[in-house]
């Protein structure tokens, strides 16, 4: 029993023992590994010359390019409302929009025609007056001539004692009376000129209120100034409308206009590069505009895959900074906003309505343009000729949404910093080390892209 107890313990022992010298026998040699340089597989595109449109993009509310407010200039009764005096209805040029009631305004303008007719006979009947104190005067002048002939022959006859004095007394009574006669008649005439200025201030005076009164019947109709649409109604038919409140509100709809906020440093990017001599005096805004040439866009995103688009032109700035933002205000204007109207799929440029506003200036030749991400704080990566990773340090010479276009040349612009055709690492290294072994692979879908945007698709 006990040798078997000692087989027991001592067996295992002696086959794990055998066991590993049997392994240590067989054991390999390690196996030594050369050092092998590690590769990154990168997205690159060719530095190309290109034609670059320089953007920026702001938001803003749609307004009304005209406002109009429907404020009667007299007080009446509303007799007549056009069925299209609604909000949101459409109204056109020179329609009636509402009557006031003329009865009151008609009978001052009767009675003001009554007084002027009324001073049209007066006037007759004094030149008539005037004619026949003039038939007077020459009968009574010839009537004096003939009654003083009379008084010198009984003058004589009296002094040869042939007449009494009576007598005598009786034609000179008569020569007086006809002297009279003629006297009065004299000053009629004189007085009738006055009478009749008199008369014509008064025909006057009744004419205007004529004029005045028919004004009056005129301003009783209310047309439409132009193409609009209704944005508010504050009448309705058979309601008293007093002189001078707002009844009805209309805006026009042959163009719209969009205020756009932009930072200084977004608006000088748009300007041309050239030098230009300054203006001799205050341009007017058409000037300016032609100057700078600034075109725009309005986009209005329905959803990821469907915006509507508008064409739309830089129209004016605003008269001063915004005190609440720090940023000038720019205005842009789209013609026939309601045009190509397509229910359900493109909507008018309506009032109120939040869109995107794209500004572009004039096309600058011969630049650089990369995505944007591919430039790491002013540095960018360039695959060499033999794969290589080199990192160049660069300055921007504009940047806008996704693009940036890179300045050729050195901050002493003596040296070139890229030249075309050499190969634009894409891809983010982490890390970038100078030197480090590439496989590129062109991108040549996101250089087709970076051409497109360049020069005016979509940022």
């Amino acid at each position: 029993m006990k040798y078997v107890k000692r087989l027991v313990i001592f067996v295992p022992i002696i086959l794990g023992v055998a066991l590993m010298v049997v392994m240590k026998n067989n054991k390999k040699p390690p196996v030594r590994l050369t050092d092998q340089e590690r590769v990154q597989a990168v997205r690159v595109m060719p530095l190309t010359r290109m034609n670059v449109v320089p953007r920026s993009v702001g938001y803003g509310y749609v307004q009304a390019y005209r406002t109009w407010q429907a404020i009667p200039e007299v007080a009446g009764q509303v007799v007549y409302l056009d069925e299209k005096i609604k909000k949101g209805h459409f109204i056109e040029k020179d329609d009636v929009l509402l009557r006031i009631d003329t009865r009151a305004y008609g009978l001052a303008e009767t009675r003001g025609v009554a007084e002027v007719m009324s001073i049209d006979a007066q006037l007759r009947e004094l030149e008539q007056s005037r004619k026949n104190t003039e038939r007077l005067l020459s009968i009574e002048k010839k009537s004096l001539a003939i009654a003083v002939q009379e008084l010198e022959r009984k003058r004589k006859l009296f002094e040869k004692q042939y007449i009494s004095a009576s007598d005598l007394e009786k034609e000179e009574t008569n020569v007086l009376s006809r002297q009279t006669n003629v006297n009065n008649l004299q000053n009629t005439l004189k007085l009738i000129p006055d009478q009749k200025r008199a008369l014509l201030a008064q025909k006057k005076s009744g004419e205007s209120s004529v004029a005045e009164r028919r004004l009056d019947v005129s301003k009783t109709e209310i047309r439409s100034p132009f193409d609009g649409r209704v944005s508010r109604v504050n009448i309705e038919r058979y309601q008293f409308a007093p002189a001078g409140t707002v009844l009805i509100e209309a805006e026009s709809i042959e163009r719209a206009e969009i205020p756009v906020q932009l930072s200084p440093r977004e608006f000088f990017k748009l300007l041309p590069r050239h030098h230009k001599a300054p203006f001799s005096k205050v341009p007017d805004i058409e000037t300016i505009r032609r100057a700078i040439g600034i075109s725009a866009k309005v986009r209005l995103p329905l959803d990821e895959a469907h915006t509507i688009e508008w064409d739309a032109k830089f129209s004016r700035t605003g008269e001063s900074i915004d005190p609440a933002t720090g940023t000038p205000t720019f205005f842009v204007t789209v013609e026939n906003p309601y045009a190509g109207l397509i229910p359900g799929k493109r909507p008018p440029l309506a009032t109120n309505m939040y869109v995107e506003v794209e500004l572009a200036g004039k096309a600058m030749p011969d630049r650089f343009v990369v995505p944007r991400s591919a430039v790491h704080d002013n540095r960018i990566y360039i695959c060499t000729g033999d794969n290589r990773l080199e990192i160049r340090q660069v300055t921007l010479e504009l940047a806008m949404a996704d693009l940036a276009v890179l300045n050729d040349r050195d901050a002493a612009g003596t040296a070139p910093v890229v030249q075309e055709g050499e190969r634009l690492v894409l891809s983010d290294l982490v890390p970038a080390i100078n030197g480090m072994k590439l496989l590129p692979q062109e991108d040549e879908e996101k250089a087709a892209q970076v051409k497109a945007q360049a020069f005016g698709g979509d940022i």
